[in-house]
């Protein structure tokens, strides 16, 4: 039996809840991730491929080393099982289908299975694996990149469903500021329409010009060693010049 600190804090809670009426069945260990199934992790197999691939996707677009904090994953059965266990536990934290949660320097993501389960874990260890990285991720760009990766790998350039959105606005000349996304204060703040926005400008620079990505990866390491960059409205438009107009001539003209 597995003596690590994250064991003894899963042990625990578990006694805590009583959910062992639901036994954690299966564990396994993924990049970055250890994950603990209240069902067999066989029945999902595509989506433990998906975490498997997670962690080096997020290092490559982002050129940041993810999963030096460990991260414990638990899937529950079904929603009753999570709800119990989210109330009795998190009884704080706003109700969500799927949840990243920090307790104690101890990183958690909570599921359920459901139809959505693959896009709730890519979204929820998204988060998990950034903070795992960087001592800090601004809101709007934290969603952003969660946003981004939740989508099968195949899907993220040319099949996320707010790209029809998005380049519907573009075509009609109107572009999200990123300062305003840059200043929404705390997650009671975010709407349909930032998240759609904030995945917006990550797309533009991970598949837009490529100093627009060399500006992010530069930012991202500067927040690793615990500097204080400018934020990414201001670093954009002095390397950019006017990144307005080319986030709306990447959209307008972005297809396969």
């Amino acid at each position: 039996m597995c003596t690590s600190a994250i064991f003894a804090a899963i042990c625990s809670v578990i006694l805590v809840t009583g959910i062992s009426q639901s036994p954690w069945i299966e564990t396994r260990s993924v990049r970055g991730l250890t994950i603990y199934s209240q069902f067999p992790l066989s029945e999902v197999a595509e989506i433990q491929q998906d975490l498997e691939y997670l962690a080096e996707d997020i290092e490559g677009a982002l050129a940041i080393r993810v999963g030096e904090r460990p991260v414990t994953v638990l899937l529950f059965n079904g929603r009753s099982e999570y709800d119990r266990f989210v109330k009795q536990q998190f009884s704080d934290v706003p109700y969500r289908r799927a949840l990243y949660i920090e307790r104690a320097g101890q990183a958690f993501v909570l599921a359920y299975r459901s139809r959505e389960l693959a896009v709730d874990l890519r979204h929820e260890c998204t988060h998990a694996l950034l903070h795992s990285a960087l001592p800090v991720v601004p809101l709007w760009l934290d969603e952003g990149l969660a946003e981004y990766f939740e989508v099968a790998r195949d899907q993220r350039a040319f099949g996320h469903p707010h790209l029809k959105t998005v380049r519907l606005w573009a075509n009609l000349g109107y572009a999200p500021s990123l300062s305003k996304l840059e200043a929404v204060p705390h997650m009671d703040a975010m709407d349909a329409a930032k998240y759609r926005w904030s995945w917006a400008w990550v797309h533009f620079m991970l598949h837009g010009p490529a100093s627009a990505r060399a500006e992010l990866v530069e930012y991202l390491q500067t927040v690793a060693q615990y500097g204080v960059p400018e934020p990414l409205s201001e670093r954009l438009a002095k390397r950019l010049g006017d990144p307005r107009r080319l986030y709306l001539d990447h959209f307008k003209h972005w297809t396969r």
